[in-house]
């Protein structure tokens, strides 16, 4: 623990990580709040109101609190929670509680009294508020973050499964802690869930092997669907196979599914005719090298959603791998297919599981040809 946290008596925890919000409002209670002060040192006020007026009075009954003796306590811990006039717009934007926010915003900046604390926990603060920066400033935040990317979604995720892991007294290698937080996701409640339900299966404590997971870890983690349509592109027809009969499994609607891999052979199609016509080449640091294209090439790749000369090179280079593993034909052919597929979904009386396995398996068809011509360019 840092200087500053020790020393430290105004806390603000934010994010939309709800469970780690509330796990360190708990940790933070059980450090500075003994046992049996808390009747009387601890005050929480719910700021969980949708008036103005409420929202006044939350403020007044923080700002007094802050200021009275703790009865029969010589500390006194003041618990804001989720307070609507930060995270909701509308009322943030009120001219009547601009006043007692500064008021309250002023206070954390001068320092509270000697042995008196504040806790303010909301799923939503704006980091350029006076508020946020005299938290940052005057006394300590933990952000657990709000609109987070993909890749920094992952690694508070690793860092949660790192921290959670000896609570349940169970270890992982760097492999299967990624083949767990594959199939899990990156939710710190579903984590932390998913490997009580682990402990509970081996009988407590020890290490977790691969069969573990697979066999009493429930999926459900954003990115299982991906590994499907990455399977997909990649012309992997065991692992295809595989990850449809556990996302089905998993009550997953095979029009997803369908509607995911169409999106995908879209992608590939529109690579494939990119370098088919040399407009680029593969590029092993940015996805693809771009050559001078005629107006209405670049017209064309503008207009897209995603302008492939502006995507991220993480996923453009994984798109161009698995586009060169198909010729055109063979994606014109899985899109046909595909389409297909999906008018026998809503009119068949066949099982959708059973068209499903069946379309996937014509898509891939050729599959060693497009080995053998992968190998070969």
């Amino acid at each position: 623990m840092s200087a500053k946290s020790k020393s430290a008596n105004c806390f603000l925890i934010c994010g939309e990580d709800d469970f780690q919000v509330a796990l360190e409002a708990e940790e933070l209670i059980n450090r500075l709040v003994p046992e049996e002060n808390r009747m009387f040192g601890l005050e929480i006020i719910d700021g969980r109101v949708d008036t103005i007026d409420a929202c006044l009075t939350c403020l007044a009954k923080c700002q007094e609190a802050l200021m009275m003796d703790g009865l029969f306590a010589s500390d006194k811990f003041v618990w804001l929670r989720e307070p609507a006039f930060i995270a909701n717009d509308r009322l943030s934007r009120s001219k009547s509680i601009k006043a007692p926010l500064a008021t309250l915003t002023n206070t954390i900046k001068a320092g509270l009294p000697e042995g008196r604390y504040l806790m303010l926990t909301t799923p939503r603060i704006h980091r350029a508020s006076a508020l946020f920066k005299a938290f940052n400033a005057a006394g300590e935040v933990r952000d657990f973050g709000n609109n987070l990317k993909d890749w920094e979604c992952k690694n508070r995720a690793k860092e949660f499964l790192d921290r959670w892991l000896p609570v349940v007294e169970l270890t992982m290698d760097g492999p299967i802690r990624e083949q767990f937080l594959a199939r899990v996701g990156y939710d710190s409640r579903r984590i932390a869930s998913e490997l009580e339900k682990l402990r509970c299966y081996r009988g407590g404590a020890g290490k977790v092997t691969k069969e573990d997971i697979e066999v009493i870890v429930s999926g459900g983690g954003v990115n299982e669907i991906w590994n499907f349509i990455d399977a997909f592109g990649k012309r992997d027809l065991p692992e295809l196979l595989r990850q449809l009969r556990m996302l089905l499994a998993q009550s997953e609607h095979p029009i997803r599914l369908s509607n995911s891999l169409e999106a995908r052979v879209n992608e590939l199609l529109a690579i494939r005719e990119i370098l088919s016509r040399k407009w680029a080449t593969p590029d092993s640091y940015n996805g693809l090298r771009w050559n001078p294209v005629p107006p209405e090439v670049d017209a064309w790749l503008s207009a897209r959603d995603q302008d492939f000369r502006k995507m991220h090179s993480f996923r453009l280079k994984n798109l161009v791998a698995q586009a060169v593993k198909w010729t055109l034909r063979d994606l014109r052919m899985a899109r046909h297919l595909l389409l297909e597929m999906r008018e026998k979904l809503v009119s068949s009386s066949l099982p959708q599981e059973w068209l499903l396995e069946v379309c996937l398996i014509e898509a891939l068809g050729g599959t060693r040809s497009a080995n053998k011509q992968t190998k070969g360019a």
